[in-house]
């Protein structure tokens, strides 16, 4: 008889990342449903993006996911890494999605494809989630980046609609725990290192447990060396860095996202002359998203 295969960290992480991910999508869906035909014109935090354009562009993106994913069923794995393009150019695709189409289409669309989207990844075999999958944006990404990426957008764009509509969000604790490690994975490919001009930093990233606890869920250093970005965790205090940001799990998030200023999670240095030459560093690698 053959023994069962352990879950690999990503499979661990998937079996988490499903069922919010399902929940997100019941929370979107009723959240379309309370808009009335005059939200969609409200302006968004995002510069240029009505509710419209965000609803536009949480049925784009899922799309391309969904698309992403049916190719890689087919043998299509390979993806283009041009991280820098995909903020205008998901824009223009967002306002062209949802041009002029009506409350009820734009819902219906929605359902459609993230009910797609999931119905694939929780087919998926357990052990299949580190399988490359080609991305339009973001090159080659392991299955499991993926599912970050829906939740992602289902975080975010559901969060600037509820903002725009005056209703002062709060992140859900499920979600953003997740995204924190996430968006910190992403890192390597968020970060333009054609701008890094052989820089060499070293930035603490702590995740607190988010109770309130001040206990530590996570550290993880972002390393910049020769050009290229890699993430190593749980690095002692004896390791300098350039910079610390610290906070819980939806400060870090919302901080990273642009939607609370980042002033808010970077720790006091010794030299604020030095900390603040690294800031403006950290500011012109960091691609928007």
């Amino acid at each position: 008889m053959s023994k069962t295969q352990p879950l690999s960290a990503s499979a661990e992480r998937a079996a988490a990342l499903l069922p919010v991910l399902r929940e997100s999508q019941v929370d979107i869906v009723n959240l379309l449903t309370s808009l009335s035909p005059n939200d969609l014109a409200l302006p968004t935090s995002c510069p240029g993006w009505s509710v419209r354009d965000q609803i536009g562009h949480l049925i784009d993106m899922t799309e391309v996911l969904v698309r992403g994913l049916e190719e890689a069923a087919t043998g299509q794995t390979e993806g283009v890494l041009q991280p820098a393009k995909m903020a205008p150019a998901t824009q223009e695709t967002a306002i062209e999605r949802a041009a002029l189409l009506p409350l009820a289409k734009l819902k219906y669309d929605f359902e459609e494809a993230s009910g797609q989207f999931l119905n694939l990844l929780e087919k998926r075999d357990p052990q299949d989630w580190d399988e490359p999958v080609g991305h339009p944006y973001l090159g080659s990404c392991p299955a499991i980046q993926y599912a970050g990426l829906a939740l992602l957008d289902w975080f975010i764009h559901p969060w600037d609609i509820r903002t725009a509509l005056e209703q002062n969000p709060v992140p859900r604790t499920d979600q953003v725990s997740l995204l924190a490690v996430g968006l910190l994975g992403m890192l390597p490919k968020r970060l333009n290192t054609a701008r890094s001009r052989n820089m060499r930093g070293r930035f603490r990233f702590i995740i607190e447990k988010p109770e309130g606890s001040g206990q530590v869920a996570n550290r993880l250093d972002v390393v910049l060396a020769k050009n290229a970005v890699t993430i190593e965790p749980n690095v002692g205090d004896d390791v300098p860095v350039e910079l610390t940001f610290k906070g819980k799990p939806g400060d870090i998030v919302l901080s990273l996202l642009g939607r609370r200023g980042i002033s808010k999670i970077v720790q006091p240095g010794t030299n604020s002359d030095i900390q603040d030459t690294w800031m403006a560093r950290w500011n012109i690698l960091w691609i928007s998203l």
